[in-house]
């Protein structure tokens, strides 16, 4: 299990803490860290091949436990077993949980950024709301086309 977990914990800020199978969380939470440079309470844990499911678990049990009331697990995809394994701790616990799946890039960046003045369900909602608005297609062809006829002017 490759994972990045803070020093210390802001007990005010809502966390983030992100699942994945392979190296993808850890390595989107590293991405991240080269726009906005270290930011607190935000952890990922990257399931590889033949790690213990068990021991997966309570790691992010464990900072699931140390991160405020309000605060986020975004999960790669809806069904694997980083998900399920959140979820067979909130049915275990009775405990309530914000859980997103389909982390990208422009939901992390939001969630960071956004983090500050909201928590729990509104948290989530908004960061779904912003991970869709960072999906679109890019028109080359009309970028293409612009700049052909700025070269003929």
């Amino acid at each position: 299990m490759k994972c990045y977990k803070p020093e210390k914990v802001n007990k005010d800020l809502p966390g983030i803490i992100l699942l994945s199978h392979g190296p993808f969380a850890v390595s989107l939470v590293d991405t991240a860290k080269m726009l906005f440079g270290e930011s607190e309470n935000i952890a990922a844990y990257s399931l590889e091949p033949g790690d213990d499911i068990d021991k997966y678990r309570e790691a992010f049990v464990e900072t699931i436990n140390e991160f405020p009331e309000g605060s986020m697990i975004l999960v790669d995809l809806f069904g694997g077993t980083p998900c399920n394994q959140v979820m067979r701790h909130i049915q275990e616990t009775e405990k309530p949980l914000e859980v997103v799946g389909g982390m990208n890039l422009p939901m992390l960046v939001n969630a960071v950024l956004a983090r500050e003045g909201i928590s729990g369900k509104d948290f989530s909602l908004d960061t779904v709301e912003n991970g869709k608005n960072g999906i679109f297609r890019v028109d080359t062809e009309g970028f293409l086309s612009d700049d052909e006829d700025e070269d003929d002017e």
